[in-house]
């Protein structure tokens, strides 16, 4: 059964299994704060194949900050 949750004002739908999202974004946080882009892409890997469900909503928040700290260009 899926069900609709608010995220920053936007409705999005989510398998019942989905935990809340102040843990994902804290594991994403956690993964973000890698210095070795190798590593962080592995975690980054292991993350999505041991939390398949949750991949859309990551995305769905990856994207709306990316808006807000745009790229420092040199």
């Amino acid at each position: 059964m899926r069900r609709a949750i608010r995220v920053r004002g936007e409705r999005m739908c989510h398998a019942e299994g989905m935990r809340d999202s102040e843990t994902i974004e804290s594991e994403l946080m956690e993964i973000s704060a890698i210095a070795d882009d190798t590593i962080k892409l592995q975690r980054i890997i292991a993350w999505c194949a041991s939390h398949p469900d949750e991949v859309p909503f990551a995305l769905h928040q990856l994207m709306g900050r990316s808006d807000k700290n745009p790229p420092e260009t040199p």
